[in-house]
C-alpha cells in the first residue's frame, strides 16, 4: 500500500493517517442526562420552586423516563464516576490525534499556503494542456 505525504513548513501530513475514534467515544450526553434527570427527579416540597418552576409536556423529542429513583447526594460520586471516566477516554483519544496542539493561527496560515500551492498547480496543469492542444494542431 502506498502512502503520499508531503511536508509545509509547519508539520508534514500522510495519506494514511491513523483512523478517528468511533462517535459513541464522544457521546456523554445521554448518560450525563439520565444522572441529571435522577437528581431532578424528587418533587420539591418548596412551594416557591414549584410554583416557578412548572414542567412542561413533554414533546416527541424529549426523552422521558419513568420509574426513576432520585438519587441520593451520597450515591452521586460513584454515579458520576462512570461518565467521568468516559470523559477521560474521550480526551486520551483526542490526545492522539495528529496535530491537536496546533492554535488556529498556524491552521489558518498552513491553509493559505496549501490554496496558494493548489493554485498554482493549476495554473500548471492550465498551461501543460495548452501545450498539448498545441501539440496536437501541428499534428
Amino acid at each position: 500500500m502506498a502512502t503520499n505525504s508531503f511536508t509545509t513548513a509547519n508539520t508534514s501530513f500522510s495519506a494514511s493517517q491513523p483512523p478517528l475514534p468511533p462517535p459513541q467515544t464522544f457521546d456523554i450526553l445521554p448518560a450525563l442526562h439520565e444522572l441529571l434527570s435522577h437528581i431532578d427527579h424528587a418533587p420539591s416540597t418548596d412551594p416557591a420552586v414549584s410554583l416557578t418552576l412548572l414542567p412542561s409536556p413533554p414533546t416527541e423529542d424529549e426523552i422521558t423516563y419513568t420509574d426513576l429513583k432520585h438519587l441520593e447526594p451520597k450515591d452521586l460520586p460513584r454515579e458520576v464516576g462512570e461518565i467521568k471516566a468516559k470523559i477521560r477516554k474521550a480526551l486520551r483519544e483526542i490526545e492522539k490525534l495528529s496535530d491537536v496542539e496546533r492554535s488556529v493561527e498556524e491552521q489558518e496560515d498552513e491553509i493559505a499556503e496549501l490554496e496558494g500551492r493548489i493554485g498554482r498547480q493549476k495554473a500548471e496543469l492550465r498551461r501543460l494542456g495548452d501545450v498539448g492542444r498545441g501539440l496536437i494542431e501541428r499534428g
